[in-house]
This record gives C-alpha cells, structure tokens and sequence, in this order.
C-alpha cells in the first residue's frame, strides 16, 4: 500500500515559488471530498494505509500559520512542519543568493506552539538550513541533533521527524539522524511504500505553484509520481 506524503513549502499569493492560497484550499478540499484522513507521521500503522495520507511543510514559514493553518484546521486535517531551530522568527537567508529571491518571514515561538498544541507535528529541519553533503562529522552532529534538543528545551516536544534541507545528505548524516529520529524525509519522487523505502529516507509528493487540479489528483491517485 502507497501512501501519499505531500511537500510543501510556502502557501501564499503572488509569490511563484509558493503554492496559492485557493490552489491549497482547492487541493485539500479534494482530499476531504475523497475520504483521506491526514495522519502524522508517529501515527503511520503499515497495515492499514488506505486513505491515509500526511502534509509536510518545510522551513517553518510564517504564512503556513497564518495561510494553510486556518484551511486545515476547519478540515479536521493536521500537517508536519519542519523548522529550523537556529533561524526561528527569521526569514529564509539559505535562499538569498537565488534569482528572484524574495525574503519570507519564518515562524515565531507562538506559532509554533499553536501549531503544535493543535495536533501539528514539529519536526527538525537541521540548526541552520544547510546542506549536509558539505559539513564535517562535527558539523552534521550540530545541526543534526542540537536542533532535536532545543525544540525539546524550547517547546517541551521529542521530535521523531526530520527534513534532510535541500534533499541532500550522505550515508554518514543518514547514520546520524537514525541515531536520534524515527523517521526522515527526503525530496525524492514517490509515494511511501513501507516495504520499498526505508523509514529513514522517505521520498514525497512535491507539490508547487504548477500544481493544477488534474496534476495533484494524477499524483495523488495513481503511481505517476513513482515513475518520475
């Protein structure tokens, strides 16, 4: 049985790199209408994925609050939201060197922990937002595992979920984050298969500002997403 995990970053208007506040509204309508519950990812029972599904959302952005909280909330639908503990009430700095850069607000201590307190799961998406491939075994040990313990000291949450930032990390940050998390996301295509990947390199359904209706079905409903 595949389960779809949705990927997600930023849901606001007028900004291309983020999904649109009616296209999400339009998608998790389409959910709801289906029949899918959202589940988190401690909530995953291998024997019994039909219909299930979970959103994640990477960075911790401010306008998922604000934007997609208020959606699912009244949908009975929760989410994952991965944040960067060193960059908290910050904005995303680790994109600045990009064409069309556009400087987002990321989450406050409040925030958070409504999300949190409303059946959200937080998870760690490193200390600082960088590339993993690129750090020593000092380095990855540091943003790793002293993001995992402040979101424990700051918001009194054990983190079990973490978001490899920008897809990219080696066979040592894998042994790294199996040390201390459950379970880990990666950017790579594909449905989850329980019995194909493995818990700690998760692949996911990404979804963007190019995402019609018929494409987040196409990738929803059937294996296309698998073949990519």
């Amino acid at each position: 049985m595949n389960i779809p995990i949705l990927m997600y970053h930023s849901i606001m208007d007028g900004h291309d790199k983020s999904v649109s506040v009616k296209s999400f509204q339009r998608q998790m309508n389409l959910m709801k209408g289906l029949g899918y519950i959202s589940i988190n990812f401690s909530e995953i029972d291998k024997e019994n994925l039909k219909k299930k599904f979970i959103i994640t959302f990477d960075d911790g952005y401010e306008n998922i609050h604000t934007n997609a909280f208020p959606i699912l909330k009244k949908l009975d639908f929760k989410a994952t939201c991965f944040i960067i503990s060193g960059k908290i009430n910050q904005y995303n700095d680790w994109d600045k060197d990009k064409k069309n850069f556009k400087k987002l607000q990321l989450m406050n201590n409040d925030q958070i922990k409504e999300l949190s307190s409303n059946g959200f799961e937080i998870g760690s998406h490193t200390k600082d937002h960088v590339n993993l491939t690129s750090l020593s075994t000092n380095e990855k040990n540091e943003q790793i595992i002293s993001s995992k313990n402040f979101i424990k000291d700051q918001f009194n949450i054990d983190v079990k979920t973490f978001a490899y930032p920008f897809g990219s990390y080696d066979d040592e940050s894998i042994r790294i984050v199996k040390d201390h998390y459950n379970y880990a996301v990666t950017t790579k295509p594909s449905k989850f298969n329980p019995n194909k990947f493995k818990d700690i390199e998760i692949p996911r359904v990404s979804i963007n500002s190019n995402t019609s209706a018929f494409k987040f079905l196409l990738k929803v409903m059937t294996n296309y997403e698998n073949f990519k």
